[in-house]
C-alpha cells in the first residue's frame, strides 16, 4: 500500500511539473489591441484599425520628411505684397508671341513715336510675378510718406483740379511719373519695372492674341480708352465706358488678360524697364540695362487715345525724365 501511494504522488508530481512548464511558457495576456509595428517607406498612408477588440492589428507608420519644399506656384497663382499690398499674379516659364502682323501693325520707325511691332518673334521667358493692377495714388503715397518717392509733377488730372493726395481718387492710377520715379517705387517695394518682354505676355497670353481678352473688338466694358466721354476731338463715340478721364484701377474685369492681369488696354500708359531697340527682342543685348541712357519703352495705351493704340503690342517710347497725365505704371519681380 505504501508503495502505490509513493506511485500515485510521484506521477502527481510530474503531471503537476508538466503543467507548471506549459504554463511558465506561455506569453502574459496583452492589451487587446496591441500588435507588431512596421516601418514604411517615406509616404505610405496610416491604415487606422477597424477590426473587432481581440484581433490582431499591423499597424504602418508614415515616417514625415523634416522639411517641406514650398509649393511651386502655377498659373492663376496670386500673392500680396506686405509693404504696399499690391496684388501679383504668376506668369508661368515658356514661349510666347512677341509683336505682330496684323495690318494695323506699325511697321515702319516713321510716323510718329510709335515703335515697329515686326519682325515677329518667338521669346522664351523663365516664371515672373507682374502686379495685377496699375500702381494707385494711395500706394504711390506710402511711398512718398516713407521720404522715398519724389511727388508726381502735378496733383491733377486730365479733367480734376484735385487727384493725386485727394481721397477720392485714391485708387486711380498715380500719373505724372517719369522713368526714374516708378523705377523708385518699384525698388521700394522689392519689386522691378518689368522688362517689355514681360509686359506683353502677361498681356496677350501664348496665342498671340490682339487684345488682352482676346481678338473680339474693343468695347467700353473692357477698357477705359477715348469714347463718347473723352475730351478730344477724335472720341468714339459709339462707346461709353463711363470715364472722360483715368478710371479706378482694375475696373474692367472683362478686359482681363488671361492671367487676369488688370487694364493692360486703356487707362493709363506704363513704363517698362526696357530700352526701346528693334525686333528681335534679345534681353542680352544691352535693351535691359537700367543704368544705359536712352528712350524708355511704354505700353498699353491710355484713356485719352482711340482704338488703334489699345493692342498689346503697340509699343511706344521716350527719354526717361518724361512725365504725363496718362502715364502710370506697374511692378514685377522675378520668380527667385
Amino acid at each position: 500500500m505504501a508503495r502505490f501511494y509513493k506511485v500515485w504522488l510521484m506521477i502527481i508530481f510530474l503531471f503537476g511539473a508538466i503543467l507548471s512548464g506549459c504554463i511558465a511558457q506561455k506569453p502574459e495576456p496583452t492589451s487587446p489591441l496591441e500588435s507588431e509595428i512596421t516601418l514604411l517607406p517615406t509616404g505610405t498612408n496610416t491604415s487606422v484599425p477597424t477590426n473587432a477588440p481581440e484581433a490582431r492589428v499591423t499597424y504602418t507608420v508614415t515616417v514625415l520628411p523634416t522639411t517641406v519644399e514650398t509649393e511651386q506656384p502655377t498659373m492663376g497663382s496670386t500673392r500680396i505684397s506686405a509693404v504696399d499690398q499690391m496684388v501679383q499674379v504668376y506668369v508661368p516659364s515658356g514661349e510666347f508671341i512677341m509683336g505682330s502682323t496684323d495690318p494695323e501693325a506699325k511697321t515702319t520707325i516713321e510716323g510718329g513715336r510709335a515703335y515697329p511691332e515686326i519682325p515677329v518673334n518667338t521669346v522664351h521667358l523663365d516664371g515672373y510675378w507682374i502686379d495685377k493692377y496699375e500702381v494707385s495714388n494711395g500706394q504711390y503715397a506710402l511711398c512718398v510718406n516713407a521720404g522715398v518717392c519724389q511727388p508726381p509733377f502735378d496733383s491733377r488730372s486730365r479733367t480734376r483740379t484735385e487727384y493725386y493726395g485727394n481721397p477720392e481718387y485714391s485708387n486711380y492710377p498715380v500719373i505724372w511719373a517719369n522713368w526714374y520715379m516708378a523705377r523708385a517705387y518699384c525698388e521700394w517695394t522689392g519689386r522691378r519695372l518689368p522688362t517689355e518682354a514681360e509686359w506683353e505676355k502677361a498681356a496677350r497670353g501664348t496665342d498671340g492674341r490682339k487684345y488682352p481678352w482676346g481678338n473680339d473688338p474693343l468695347s467700353g466694358e473692357r477698357a477705359n480708352f477715348c469714347d463718347i466721354n473723352c475730351t478730344e476731338d477724335y472720341a468714339n463715340e459709339l462707346y461709353n465706358d463711363g470715364y472722360a478721364d483715368t478710371s479706378p484701377v482694375g475696373n474692367y474685369p472683362a478686359g482681363a488678360s488671361p492671367y487676369g492681369v488688370m487694364d493692360m488696354a486703356g487707362n493709363v500708359w506704363e513704363w517698362t524697364g526696357t530700352l526701346i531697340q528693334p525686333y528681335p527682342y534679345d534681353s542680352s543685348d544691352g535693351r535691359e540695362d537700367l543704368d544705359a541712357p536712352g528712350e524708355r519703352a511704354w505700353r498699353g495705351g491710355p484713356f485719352r487715345n482711340g482704338v488703334w493704340w489699345m493692342r498689346s503690342t503697340v509699343r511706344y517710347r521716350s527719354v526717361p525724365y518724361y512725365w504725363w497725365y496718362s502715364l502710370g505704371f506697374r511692378c514685377a519681380s522675378s520668380e527667385k
